[in-house]
């Protein structure tokens, strides 16, 4: 049989490159037809890479960590008995474990290595994805340093999380809760022991640096402006206190504001189309569909943006579905390439964590952000027939960012105003419960 190319794939539209996670095979051993040969990132998503036949890995072009474009060839399947390649074997020298160990040396010996780092404690390296599951599963050092990894080097990888997982019962170990002594003396030895703020250098991990490209980028791109209304929200309140459950025992999604913000935006692009362009050079794209990207915050702290696809097509149902099913599978790294990219427009909502507003960067190419603030109960001054009264009312800030290369202040306002308008108009005829 004649050796077999194996080609970095292309995973959606606009994906041009992809990052060697994690080899399953080494060269030399057997593999089946569609068997996991590999495990690539491509921006924020993971993906395990199928085997695109049956043979032996005589080749590996690239080791882990390295960045490939799309349409390279990254390895090659022979027959069995065809004598496998070594020249790659110095490319794949430099593993993630080599080279993390070298950085923790160079750190003060006082120095205290916690679950963030990329090490535990005892040296063992964690990729992202896996730190990630041990967050959101409440896995202890001690467990994730006791599960049995059967990636490159022992490293642990997801199956193996997921087989712990699945395993894991009642005996699962107990941390004990550390009791200072009554008359234990406080030694600078004590103090830097504990979890705390810590003088250390870590290595920024894959994810973060991609989102610090693309904000660097965004502010280098686009001049940024920000207007900001406050929002009469009291209907979106009182309707979803009295709705919640009725629509979660009919629907099985929670009823949440963020689809109600978001029909409001797609209304409000819809009088106004310039919100939903691009600029490509010297050209204005405008695009025909409202792909509305919706920012989700992740367990390990890094943010990621998905799309809904064509939201305008989609009733509020649909809305609340597809924000539901996108933000559930970004938390446990299920996202398809393509769902990550093509936003037109996009939602984020700092305020679910306590933020008033917030001045979000545009998400390119994007050349508008709408930044949600907290709910809070406000004295409000309303007028009526009988004259201006004071009421309480549960108000909210949305800030909106455009890019002023295309958006003046005024259409920017109006957008703005527009959407503001709609928010405050909702009452729920358009959902049937």
């Amino acid at each position: 049989m004649m050796a077999i190319d194996v080609i970095m794939p292309k995973m959606g539209e606009s994906i041009t490159e992809g990052t060697i996670l994690e080899w399953k095979k080494n060269i030399g051993d057997t593999i089946a037809l569609d068997e996991t040969l590999l495990e690539i990132s491509t921006d924020k998503v993971d993906s395990e890479i199928p085997s695109p036949a049956t043979g032996v890995l005589t080749e590996l072009l690239f080791g882990i960590n390295d960045v490939v474009e799309v349409g390279t060839v990254i390895a090659r399947i022979g027959s069995k008995g065809e004598a496998p390649v070594e020249k790659i074997s110095e490319a794949l020298k430099e593993s993630p474990i080599v080279e993390a160990v070298a950085q923790v040396e160079k750190v003060p010996e006082l120095t205290v290595i916690t679950p963030s780092s990329p090490l535990s404690e005892r040296g063992r390296f964690y990729s992202p994805l896996v730190k990630s599951i041990a967050k959101t599963e409440g896995i202890t050092s001690e467990e994730l340093d006791a599960i049995a990894g059967s990636g490159k080097d022992g490293r642990v990888n997801k199956h193996d999380m997921m087989a712990y997982l699945e395993n894991r019962g009642a005996t699962q170990p107990v941390t004990p809760t550390a009791v200072p002594l009554p008359h234990m003396p406080v030694t600078p030895l004590t103090i830097m022991s504990t979890p705390g703020l810590t003088d250390k250098i870590e290595p920024m991990g894959r994810m973060r640096k991609k989102i610090a490209q693309h904000m660097l980028t965004s502010q280098q791109t686009s001049p940024h402006v920000y207007s900001t209304t406050e929002v009469d929200v009291t209907n979106l309140v009182n309707y979803r206190s009295k709705s919640k459950d009725v629509f979660f025992e009919k629907y099985g999604v929670k009823l949440t504001y963020t689809p109600m913000i978001l029909d409001a935006c797609i209304r409000g692009i819809q009088e106004f189309p310039l919100m939903n362009a691009s600029i490509d050079g010297d050209n204005i794209v405008h695009h025909q569909k409202i792909n509305m990207g919706v920012a989700v915050a992740l367990p390990d702290n890094n943010l990621i943006v998905p799309s809904i696809k064509a939201s305008e097509e989609k009733n509020f149902l649909g809305l609340t579905r597809a924000t539901a099913d996108l933000a559930d599978r970004a938390r446990i790294n299920k996202l398809e390439p393509d769902e990550i990219f093509g936003s037109t427009f996009t939602v984020t909502n700092p305020g679910i964590f306590g933020s008033l507003f917030g001045m979000a960067i545009i998400n390119q190419p994007n050349v508008g952000i709408l930044s949600v603030g907290l709910i809070q109960k406000k004295p409000v001054v309303k007028e009526t027939n009988f004259g201006d009264v004071i009421v309480i009312r549960s108000m909210m800030y949305i800030t909106l960012g455009y890019d002023h290369r295309l958006i003046d202040g005024a259409y920017g306002t109006r957008f703005l105003s527009r959407v503001t308008e709609l928010i405050e108009a909702f009452d729920g005829s358009d959902i049937k419960l």
